[in-house]
């Protein structure tokens, strides 16, 4: 038995309750004035002492058990509540011993960055020596001044130890200087560190722009020289603790809510660039630390929306990243080895990545164009084109066609990634594309390399998909269980089969389609499994760690490890046919909503029948009855249709 179900056992929710609501029993349960919303003339608030929950029926609309009650009366949360509660059950908790130490001083690191960020913006925006910098910004960039604090763009002073100063200062040491990278070390005449050498600002005379992590700390910095004589033109903090460009994507916590709403995220080459579309409207917009995306920063865009689009320069190097971009992305697709091709296919398949390009007008830059005219960058972007028809473009470029090495030239580069389209319609119709566009029959035009069945003369492009072995009415749970044990097995599918973003997609399609809300935490009544929940699907929805389970198991509440461990370890048999995995899970979703409303109907009705039930109380009743009413018989619909539905649409 788990601790929580140890209190739970020892606890009366009636008594816990009674302490600051003032109950009076109708029938065998108890109700009371809401504590959690203003009203002296209903009673809407309703203890169920066998099932151990609360329900307010009216304003809040909310119930839970006892740890959900305690957590909302004292605005506490989990682990709080039940401390509390198992010091009133007399129920001993095991002290949690894990050492925060590494944690608080990576805090601190987090505390000097956003110090020095404020120490840079002051330097721009009220020092004498900003000037130059902001009149730059302003004025040759066309930053407006809200843009400017939006993203906390600052000034480095032309000095060896100003930002170093200021730091120590205020209390941060050497050590935590070089750890964030806002300093140099003194180097040999080999170039190696001179222990306890001198240190001295990074960053000197330069725009400084604050690069954060998807949390939205500073981690970084980009620093853009003022004087053109100065080189690089661009430096970059260093790698530390808190950064790692391979896994940063510049203004992604900005980008985040555009990039949803438009379901279409743009990549751009140039912090800048970033900047100004976001000033301009064009806020789903981010830029990699180098020319090219890493693995881990496709599959962070990928989390967030399926439409990707590259918006290149128009020069050959801007050519040549396209290539390097489109490869990166298709691997970061797919979770198995990039070079067995029908596996990469089919992830692809089932993720469905669409990624587009776009190409800028040569010898201009994204913020140059959006500028100068808002309506031609987003006519750019709505012309972006198929990675297929922008690469036949591409390596037609101030070619002749009328060549024939040349069409064979482009036909064998472009061939292969044809081949790679999951989708047989539109790899045909590229295929056709392509014939035209080099002038030349079809059949020449072939997938060479693709398995032929022996003895079939016919291509597979994907294996036999294997069956799932359950019965049509298969169910995740067993019907008899408890609505936790039901829970607990919903809980236990989605963790381990439904580990990335968008994985429920197809689900949560199906339950609005009936005009029912898409799954989350509040499928799950019992707090610990709602806990649980609630990790699992914040885990779905961040950027900080992209391997879902290593989220959950980071995050977790130490107070409900017990609960997930046992969730986690209960063993079962393989279920290898997503659909009908997704049938499955749907179904059982459905039967046990349906099964609550049915419970639900009956406490409403046995409040109904309450000779004390005011007329008001009643009516208020009857609605929230109507209501329940109505939304079983919409589960009852879905239930009927789930065995005809088709789960890829």
């Amino acid at each position: 038995m788990s601790v929580v179900d140890d209190i739970k056992n020892q606890i009366d929710i009636v008594d816990i309750v009674s302490d600051n609501v003032k109950l009076r029993r109708t029938g065998k349960n108890f109700i009371g004035f809401c504590p959690f919303h203003a009203n002296t003339h209903t009673p809407s608030f309703v203890v169920f002492p066998d099932s151990g929950t609360w329900r307010c029926f009216g304003q809040c609309s909310e119930g839970g058990d006892v740890f959900s009650y305690v957590m909302k009366r004292d605005g506490c949360d989990f682990q709080t509540a039940l401390e509390l509660l198992a010091k009133k059950a007399g129920v001993e908790l095991t002290p949690y011993t894990k050492d925060d130490k590494p944690r608080e001083e990576k805090q601190r690191l987090y505390d000097l960055m956003d110090e020095a960020v404020t120490y840079f913006h002051n330097n721009l925006t009220q020092h004498p020596a900003g000037k130059n910098a902001l009149e730059f910004l302003t004025g040759k960039r066309g930053l407006k001044q809200e843009t400017i604090e939006k993203f906390r763009l600052g000034y480095a002073l032309q000095s060896w130890d100003g930002l170093t100063q200021h730091l120590m200062g205020k209390g941060y040491t050497r050590q935590e200087l070089i750890d964030t990278g806002v300093v140099s070390e003194q180097r040999d005449e080999k170039g190696e560190v001179i222990p306890n050498g001198r240190i001295y600002d990074r960053f000197r005379n330069r725009v400084m722009i604050p690069i954060n992590d998807s949390r939205g700390n500073p981690i970084a910095f980009g620093a853009r020289i003022l004087d053109p004589n100065d080189t690089p033109k661009f430096l970059n903090s260093p790698q530390t603790v808190l950064f790692d460009k391979g896994k940063t994507l510049f203004a992604l916590n900005e980008a985040r809510p555009a990039i949803r709403e438009k379901d279409q995220v743009v990549l751009v080459e140039g912090y800048m660039d970033v900047i100004v579309l976001h000033q301009e409207g064009f806020a789903n917009t981010v830029c990699p630390m180098g020319t090219a995306l890493t693995d881990f920063q496709a599959k962070q865009l990928t989390r967030q929306t399926k439409h990707i689009v590259l918006a290149l320069d128009g020069d050959a190097a801007g050519y040549h990243a396209a290539v390097k971009d489109i490869d990166i992305i298709r691997e970061a697709s797919a979770s198995e080895t990039p070079g067995d091709s029908q596996a990469l296919l089919r992830q692809e398949s089932r993720l469905n990545v669409d990624i587009r390009i776009v190409t800028i007008p040569e010898g201009l830059d994204p913020d140059e164009v959006v500028l100068d005219n808002p309506e031609k960058w987003e006519e750019i972007i709505q012309t972006a084109k198929p990675i297929v028809i922008h690469m036949m473009e591409t390596l037609a470029r101030d070619r002749d066609l009328g060549d024939a090495k040349t069409k064979s030239e482009i036909a064998a580069k472009i061939m292969p990634l044809i081949r790679e389209v999951p989708d047989a319609i539109e790899r045909e119709t590229y295929r056709q594309q392509l014939a035209r566009f080099l002038d030349i029959d079809e059949s020449l035009l072939t997938y060479t390399g693709h398995t032929v069945s022996p003895g079939s003369g016919t291509r597979r492009a994907f294996p036999a998909k294997p069956r799932l072995k359950t019965s049509a009415d298969a169910m995740v749970f067993d019907p008899r269980d408890s609505f936790y044990n039901k829970e607990n097995e919903i809980l236990r599918c989605l963790y381990r089969y439904y580990e990335n973003p968008g994985a429920l997609a197809a689900i949560d399609r199906k339950l609005r389609k009936f005009h029912l809300e898409a799954m989350s935490p509040a499928d799950f009544n019992q707090t610990d499994l709602h806990e649980i929940a609630r990790i699992y699907f914040r885990a779905l929805d961040q950027d900080e760690e992209l391997d879902t389970r290593a989220y959950i198991e980071n995050n977790l509440p130490e107070s409900v490890r017990d609960t997930f461990t046992t969730l986690k370890n209960k063993k079962s048999d393989p279920m290898n046919d997503l659909q009908e995995l997704d049938e499955e899970v749907l179904r059982s979703v459905a039967f046990m909503r349906q099964e609550k409303c049915e419970y639900e109907k009956i406490d409403i009705q046995s409040l109904l029948s309450d000779k004390e039930t005011d007329a008001e109380s009643a009516k208020n009743y009857e609605k929230i009855l109507d209501r329940t009413l109505e939304r079983r018989r919409l589960l009852d619909i879905l239930i009927d249709n789930i065995n005809v539905m088709d789960f890829r649409k």
